[in-house]
């Protein structure tokens, strides 16, 4: 038996070394017996077929035998003496015998076998050097002499003791045999070297190294998209500084737990956010110089302005003055407040009793009252379901199938109730699979309760994302566009490769086909094991060969020039192809893919997408039009107009405008300061067709306000109102707030400003002429009002002038010129009160 002379004496692991080129490498040949020669042709590669298959008649077997010989050569390896010298060579038996007894025996025997085998020299003829490499040139002899008494871990230990004793002698000379066969011999010490002495293999744990610069940065590339950076964190840390060294727990953990935290802060929290960053400033800025120049306000109302003409009804039913006095009172129950609460209540429990159920179920006399409580509280349910739903069909009648909440509502209920009938009838129908989907139906409900006030914060949300899911589709055009490209590409380069001995590339995840491939890369676009499939598909033909099996080198798996040959040898139905090596041993191919796949995917298009929805919840924080509109339909409905005529007087218009900004301001909705409540009052005057005194109404707001006053108001004029009124309570000090919204319609683009006017014009009231806004009407009123008190005034003056003493000459010159200046301008105001209030039907007073 052969005796290491220390620990940090080398023992070499000798292996066929399969990627060996005669031009690229600079040792001799092996022998051919040891080593033989490669498979050169399709016929010579074994087969991967079953028994039976494999012993078909007029099969060429004779040279599947040359393919299975260079596997089992290629896969064999040999725990050997590097060189095959001792302490003995150098110092004698008597300092063997009393100084080498501290290491592992490699065969079992004695240290008088020892002696025996040295003497005979059998460890050096059986030696990895002299097996593998038996011709060396003698360059390499002195380089390697050399390289063995400088090395830093190989006899740095015994030499540094004592560079003259028999050990660092034995120590250089094993090393240095093994540097005279690099390709074949690898040694190993320390650790490593007991690890292969008692049977065991001395590999890395994990797919990652940090052995030359391109592993580390492919690593830390790996890292900062967080995908099994934790594994390598804790590799690390169990890591010793030495070299060959057994990794224990937690040896420099402090070091690198804070290094490699510390560059996830620094590539995944900074770098990569910092790039989501840049794309999604320069999305938005793409986005804006697209749009349209408008203000945040214009915005709003045009966005109001589409969402009204959007909407087919306001309220379920209307004219409710005409309906049957049975039907009012159940429309009033549907309708009332503390009626849907109750549904939403019931929704709720319902919801929680559905997440209680537990599968199996435990059926024992115990447990008897739960299911029972649970079946009687179903029962319950459904009945106030289907009550809710006669109720409305009742009320509402062909209004009901309007709204999809009921259309969804009663396929709920028809759908429970019919399983319900189905069990009970003991037809041996499976309805199981229907009560499935009916459950998952009937869970679906408790997204009602956005409709709450409550829970609009979190209705923004779901619109941002109803939204987002709208503009997305771009996007998703992009992003399907580059899958469907890579995956060409991974079926062009990887649909031959093996799919053995791996968790992440296996018969589920490959290249096989375009479907498996999309499949593949879709998942891999979320980040899951995108890196461990890489390394899988960067297997070269040592990995395979030294992890118990093999590959096909690409260029004998050739599929059109040899397919029936690769058919019979069952490697068409289970490929196991080699990629394709740029030089012998390297393999960029699928880093190149693989990186660039997620780094396109995974930081550009997936960040794109962010942006697309970011942007999609700045508009719904932005604009609350829909928040607007049901703030005044409820107003409207609940105060103004209880029977749904969806009209309002004037009067009533104007403190509904001011009463819906006020709960607006309440909710967050729009912001700016409280506005005074505005009382305008009623008039007896029969040629006002307003009912009321318009003169009195604020000149601040009626600006704002583009209506035109007549007896009766519709809920669609008034809501636009409110819009605009809200953009002047935002911006009181801003006086162009109003010309941009009269103005906004031709800033806007052609195509969606068709679209408003479009919806705008279903629901023009007919027969409708637009006139002067409510502002020239007011300034009418306003100028009306002073040409009267003017004549008052006049007429008072001249009923003085009448009853006093008659004066000098001179002063009744001054009195009748001012008289006549006065009633020039009386008739100048009188002029234009006429121009302005003709259009109302406001008749002015007449000079007389």
């Amino acid at each position: 038996a052969w005796q290491r002379a220390s620990p940090d004496t080398p023992i070499c692991v000798g292996r066929c070394d399969p990627l060996w080129r005669a031009p690229f490498n600079s040792t001799f040949a092996p022998p051919p017996d040891l080593c033989p020669r490669p498979y050169l042709t399709a016929e010579e590669l074994p087969h991967t077929c079953s028994e039976q298959v494999a012993e078909h008649p007029g099969r060429n077997t004779y040279k599947e035998e040359i393919g299975f010989l260079y596997i089992e050569k290629m896969q064999a390896f040999y725990v050997v003496p590097c060189g095959g010298s001792t302490v003995l060579s150098f110092t004698g038996a008597d300092e063997a015998k009393t100084g080498a007894g501290w290491g592992s025996d490699l065969q079992g025997g004695s240290l008088d076998s020892a002696w025996a085998d040295v003497m005979g020299t059998p460890a050096q003829r059986m030696s990895c050097r002299q097996q593998f490499c038996p011709d060396v040139d003698e360059g390499r002899m002195a380089r390697c002499k050399h390289e063995s008494e400088i090395h830093p871990n190989f006899c740095a230990d015994t030499c540094g003791k004592d560079k003259e004793s028999g050990a660092c002698k034995s120590c250089r000379e094993e090393y240095q045999a093994a540097c005279e066969c690099p390709d074949f011999c690898t040694p190993l010490i320390k650790d490593a070297a007991l690890c292969v002495e008692q049977g065991g293999e001395w590999q890395q744990v994990l797919s990652q190294n940090f052995d030359n610069v391109f592993n580390a940065m492919l690593a830390l590339v790996e890292i900062s998209t967080t995908e099994g950076w934790v594994n390598v964190m804790y590799a690390a840390c169990d890591t010793s500084f030495s070299p060959y060294v057994q990794p224990l727990r937690d040896t420099n953990a402090p070091i690198w737990m804070f290094m490699f935290v510390m560059w996830i802060l620094l590539s995944f929290m900074f770098l990569m956010n910092l790039g989501v960053g840049i794309i999604v400033d320069k999305f938005m800025e793409m986005r804006a110089e697209g749009k349209d120049n408008i203000t945040p306000s214009q915005r709003r109302w045009l966005k109001s302005r589409m969402s009204l003409g959007a909407r087919s009804t306001v309220f379920n039913l209307q004219n409710l003055h005409l309906l049957p006095s049975w039907r009012r009172q159940v429309y009033d129950i549907v309708e009332h407040r503390f009626f849907e609460r109750f549904i939403m209540s019931c929704i709720v429990f319902n919801t929680v009793l559905m997440a209680l159920v537990t599968f199996p179920e435990l059926e024992t006399a115990d447990t008897a009252w739960w299911r029972n409580f649970v079946s009687g509280a179903n029962y319950t349910f459904v009945s106030v379901f289907t009550i809710e739903a006669i109720l409305k069909l009742l009320a509402l009648q062909r209004n009901y199938w309007k709204e999809t909440w009921n259309v969804f509502d009663f396929s709920c209920v028809f759908a429970t109730i019919a399983g319900i009938i189905l069990s009970v009838a003991n037809t041996g129908i499976n309805i199981s699979s229907v009560a499935s989907v009916s459950r998952i139906f009937r869970i679906a409900r408790i997204l009602k309760l956005l409709k709450f006030k409550a829970l609009r914060p979190l209705n923004k949300l779901f619109r941002s994302l109803g939204i987002s899911l709208v503009k997305l589709a771009n996007v998703g055009v992009v992003a399907f566009l580059f899958l469907i490209l890579f995956s060409i590409l991974g079926v062009n380069v990887f649909s031959g490769v093996s799919t053995t001995g791996s968790d992440t590339f296996n018969e589920h995840a490959n290249f096989r086909h375009f479907v498996n491939a999309f499949t593949l890369l879709f998942r891999a676009s979320t980040g899951e094991a995108w890196n461990e499939i890489m390394h899988d598909l960067s297997k070269d033909q040592v990995d395979w060969f030294r992890q118990g099996s093999w590959c096909t080198p690409a260029e004998l798996f050739d599929t059109e020039a040899s397919y029936y040959v690769l058919k019979e040898k069952c490697l068409i139905d289970n490929p196991n192809a080699c990629v394709v090596d740029l030089i012998p041993g390297w393999c960029p191919i699928p880093w190149m893919y693989w990186v660039s796949y997620t780094l396109f995917m995974g930081l550009v298009i997936m960040n794109v997408v962010i942006a697309v929805i970011l942007e999609g919840y700045e508009e719904t924080k932005s604009s609350d039009e829909v928040s607007i509109i049901e703030t005044c339909r409820t107003l409207w409905g609940s105060k103004y107009d209880r029977d749904h005529r969806m009209v309002i007087t004037f009067p009533e218009a104007c403190r509904f405008i001011v009463e819906s900004i006020t709960e607006l301001q309440k909710d967050g909705s729009i912001a700016g300061d409280r506005i005074p409540e505005i009382d305008v009052p009623t008039t007896d005057d029969t040629n006002n067709m307003t009912g009321c005194d318009l003169s009195r109404f604020p000149m601040k707001f009626a600006k704002a306000l583009d209506i035109t006053p007549r007896n009766f108001v519709t809920f669609e004029a008034a809501v636009k109102q409110v819009v605009r009124f809200a953009a002047v309570v935002e911006s009181p000090d801003d006086d162009d707030v109003v010309p941009q919204l009269d103005n906004c319609d031709s800033q806007l683009q052609s195509k969606e400003m068709k679209n408003i006017l479009e919806l705008e014009a279903k629901k023009a009231e007919p027969g409708l002429v637009p006139g002067d806004p409510l502002a020239s009407h007011i300034a009418a009123m306003m100028m009306q009002r002073m040409v009267r008190e003017a004549l008052a005034r006049y007429r008072k003056r001249k009923q003085r002038n009448r009853m006093g003493n008659a004066g000098d000459c001179e002063d009744d010159e001054k009195r009748k010129l001012e008289l006549k200046r006065q009633h020039d301008i009386y008739l100048k105001c009188i002029a234009r009160a006429i121009e302005l209030g003709a259009t109302i039907g406001v008749r002015p007073p007449m000079p007389g």
